[in-house]
């Protein structure tokens, strides 16, 4: 028929109960250990997700998380340094928990609709059909005038794929225009 029609992916109802059961088990651990385990969502992204900037970020917060941890220590007790190491590994904490979550639900979403060829379409046109343009003046009235082409119409042979479905709508289009501009003149018309 008329343009392409989304090809529906294979039923997906979401993530499965042991995704959602890591998922828990992971932000529980990290939560409930004030930050402690951190490091280990992290690491579940990296191995997740196999790319250099989320094992970047796996060995950046486990530098941070050592160095935070550190700070902790008995002797400073009561000092500012202290307190500043607990905030911002209460900070960390957070912003790895919203990231690992983040990034795990991206992960398990089922994918969109995926369409076979170009999301656009003109109006009124059809992939290898000559279309009816109403004429205003023909002397049958307002309705449209007949089709000179409807006879003679023939269906655009299918062109090897190239890279871009794009490409095949424009050379599809081509194609037609080049085959009406060979045909003889309509009758009224003069010659070029």
């Amino acid at each position: 028929m008329n343009g392409q029609v989304p090809t529906p992916t294979p039923a997906a109802s979401g993530p499965s109960a042991g995704v959602i059961a890591v998922r828990v088990v992971i932000t529980a651990v990290t939560v409930l250990s004030c930050g402690f385990f951190a490091w280990v969502a992290m690491l579940r992204v990296a191995i997740m997700r196999r790319d250099r900037r989320n094992w970047l970020l796996f060995w950046g917060q486990l530098v941070l998380n050592i160095a935070c941890l550190t700070t902790l220590q008995e002797r400073l007790t009561g000092h500012w340094i202290s307190d500043a190491g607990m905030a911002l590994l209460l900070a960390q904490t957070a912003a790895v928990t919203a990231y690992y979550l983040t990034v795990d639900i991206r992960h398990h979403q089922p994918a969109p609709f995926a369409f076979a060829g170009p999301r656009y379409h003109p109006p009124g046109y059809a992939y290898g059909t000559a279309t009816t343009v109403p004429n205003p003046y023909t002397a049958g009235g307002p309705g449209p005038g007949p089709n000179p082409y409807a006879a003679t119409a023939t269906p655009v042979a299918p062109v090897p794929q190239p890279p871009g479905p794009r490409i095949d709508q424009v050379r599809a289009e081509l194609d037609e225009l080049s085959d009406l501009l060979r045909k003889e003149p309509r009758e009224g018309e003069g010659g070029r």
